[in-house]
């Protein structure tokens, strides 16, 4: 039976720094964190290297140990465990990318997140070649530097229509060698990481939370190995830095100095800031030896100086200036003496805004009777963050059957899921079809592309949406979108199925002989048209192409037509009828007038051949094939009526006509403009 109760709502943190490793465990109520029990141990040897596990089974050790330990302090057997990954092993990357938005109707928020996704996956392809694949990268963040929509900048992409659209940002990233290394290590201890946090932030929820990051502080944790930097403005935190030296510096300062070994030198560093008038140490020849604070200090002063400069060179350079506010500084090399004086001057800061973060300066933090300074921030920080629900989560999920480790589940959905693993975004939300133009006889015609075939997805065997959001665990199916259909368009579906055919016209059969060619080559009407064809066509395909076309009015099948009308085949064209004389020629025969037609006396007089005179010259009109009576019109064929002459009349037998007047054998026929008409009254006058 196991001694030791549940771990319940107990929170277990644990800072696998490179000197020592630090355990708390504490309860979180109402905002606050309430600390419990708090272990430090060194590791025995050198295990880590600025942050990065190198030994895993040595920091296992000295973590395992450190976990026996505080079980044993609460009865609590601890199952569940808060870490945090190291700020130094941030890596960055800004990246821009464009997309071809010519085809969409408008800019969706889909579509601008699937960018900036997209952009995020970019980054970390750069990142994971520049690493010539020695480790992978987890994302862990972006921010949107500006959008563009056709290469102007804009505020917001939603909404808009253009040609391009795109999209730069900065990516934020942990190496997967980084992760891999904790996670190893909490698993070999027999624990499971709950929450996954930043050192930085960590720390920053301790001494700078979010209530007060409105004002412009940087926070500078500096540790064995590396000092990381965090910078609030505006509500947020903006940037992240690193010096590239640390404690160890200063260290490796005592050590060339005063000839002691590395674990020496640390104790005489903190000794020199317990308060004590002198710092005792034992060289490597065994020799006790003992040396003023005031002449240790001034020893090592170049090393603090160094420090320094570092420190504040990268504030500036992030922060775009001096920060306007205040420095933090943390970690156990803030306690070097002096060190807090040297930042303040070069940051042109008042002293006493430059501070080590302790006690006095814990936000939402009861620390009890403990004993806890400026080195335990950031372990009292990631405590805080899993309890605030503010740390990070990698969780195992499995994408169409393959495991997948994936980081901050909190706010993933099964959207970011799929492009943070390289699905592409037209996969996920579809394209629509590619529009077809191509021009008919000089115009354009254009057929947009069909619409998508949406992804489908699910999330353990039950139907899901993009949005569904992913836990620990969970499985998610998908199947890509299915692009839209490009238009598939034939000849015979532009200019008719039946085009080649025959018509009935003014009750006469006509063929319709109709040839089309694409970009100058002969086609039948089952060619499917490519974008971009230049379709002609020639013969009788309207009214206007038919021979003996006069321009009057038609029906086509009973309707109203128009002179461009598309004829097909089977289609009846008659005149309209405007008048009863016009009726009477396209208005079905009767009995009577067929028979009539057969009398070789009427058949002589109007339809058959005839002779007459047509402006003072006899002409002869053959017979109508289709067996109808002679019209003035056809006297008209070929005449140009110029309008520059006025106005004029037509004149038949001595009185005036139309065009659809009946003619017949024998007949006078004119056709007399205004200045005919005024040259004839001049003459009957001067007579």
């Amino acid at each position: 039976m196991n001694k030791y109760a549940l771990q319940g709502d107990l929170t277990f943190a644990l800072d696998i720094g490179t000197r020592t490793v630090v355990g708390i465990l504490g309860t979180h109520n109402d905002g606050e964190f309430t600390l419990q029990h708090i272990i430090s141990e060194p590791h025995n040897k050198k295990a880590m290297s600025d942050g990065q596990i190198e030994d895993i089974n040595q920091v296992a050790k000295v973590a395992q140990s450190v976990k026996e330990q505080l079980e044993a302090r609460s009865s609590v057997e601890l199952k569940k465990v808060s870490v945090a990954a190291a700020g130094r092993a941030l890596r960055t990357k800004l990246v821009r990318m464009e997309h071809d938005t010519s085809e969409r109707d408008i800019i969706s928020p889909d579509f601008v997140k699937s960018m900036e996704l997209e952009a995020v996956r970019q980054a970390q392809s750069e990142l994971d070649e520049e690493s010539a694949g020695a480790f992978s990268f987890y994302s862990v963040g972006h921010s949107v530097v500006r959008y563009y929509l056709e290469d102007k900048p804009i505020v917001s992409l939603e909404g808009h229509k253009g040609a391009t659209a795109a999209v730069e940002l900065i990516a934020t990233f942990l190496p997967g060698v980084v992760v891999d290394g904790l996670y190893k290590v909490t698993e070999k201890c027999g624990l499971t990481v709950e929450s996954l946090t930043l050192e930085p932030i960590a720390a920053m929820n301790v001494i700078i939370p979010p209530e007060i990051r409105l004002i412009n502080i940087a926070l500078v944790d500096i540790g064995a190995g590396t000092s990381d930097i965090a910078i609030s403005k505006d509500g947020s935190i903006v940037a992240y830095a690193m010096a590239t030296i640390a404690g160890d510096e200063i260290t490796e300062e005592i050590v060339k100095m005063f000839f002691v070994d590395t674990q020496q030198a640390e104790r005489m560093k903190y000794q020199s800031t317990s308060g004590e008038a002198a710092v005792t140490y034992r060289d490597i020849f065994g020799i006790e030896q003992s040396v003023p604070v005031e002449e240790f200090r001034k020893k090592i002063e170049p090393a603090v100086d160094s420090l320094a400069e570092c420190i504040c060179k990268n504030i500036v350079e992030v922060n775009g200036g001096e920060p306007t506010a205040a420095v933090f500084l943390v970690g156990g090399g803030s306690l070097i003496t002096g060190l807090t004086d040297k930042v303040a001057t070069i940051l042109r800061l008042d002293p006493n805004r430059v501070i080590v973060g302790g006690r006095k300066t814990f936000r939402h933090v009861d620390t009890g009777t403990h004993e806890v300074g400026a080195e335990h921030v950031t372990p009292l920080g990631i405590a805080m963050s899993a309890t605030l629900n503010k740390g990070y989560d990698f969780a195992v999920i499995k994408l169409n059957g393959a495991p997948l480790r994936v980081f901050d589940i909190r706010r993933l959905s099964i959207f970011d899921l799929l492009t943070m693993q390289g699905v592409k975004q037209t996969d996920i939300l579809g394209m629509n079809g590619r529009s077809l133009n191509f021009t008919v006889d000089g115009e354009r015609k254009f057929y947009k592309g069909g619409t998508p075939k949406p992804a489908s997805v699910t999330m353990n065997g039950t139907p899901a949406t993009l949005y569904t959001m992913v836990t620990q665990g969970d499985e998610v199916g998908f199947v890509k979108a299915e692009r839209g259909e490009t238009p598939r368009v034939t000849i015979a579906d532009v200019f008719g199925e039946n085009k080649l055919g025959t018509v009935l016209f003014c009750g006469k059969p006509l063929d319709l002989t109709v040839t089309f060619t694409v970009n100058g080559s002969d086609v039948t009407t089952d060619y499917i048209i490519e974008n971009l064809d230049r379709v002609e066509s020639k013969g009788v395909k309207t009214l206007a192409d038919i021979p003996g076309y006069n321009g009057g009015s038609y029906f086509v099948n009973g309707n109203a037509a128009e002179s461009g009308v598309l004829l097909r085949d089977g289609d009846v064209v008659t005149l309209a009828p405007a008048e009863e004389e016009r009726a009477a020629v396209t208005k079905p025969k009767t009995i009577s007038e067929q028979q009539l037609e057969k009398d070789p006396l009427y058949e002589g007089s109007l339809w058959g051949d005839i002779k007459l005179t047509f402006n003072g010259s006899e002409i002869t009109l053959p017979t109508n094939e289709s067996r109808t009576p002679h019209l003035f019109l056809e006297l008209l064929t070929g005449i140009q009526l110029d309008p520059s002459r006025g106005a004029y009349k037509l004149m038949l037998n001595g009185e005036e006509a139309n065009f659809n007047t009946k003619i017949k054998n024998g007949d006078k026929a004119a056709v007399l403009f205004d200045d005919d008409l005024t040259n004839e009254t001049t003459e009957n006058n001067e007579t």
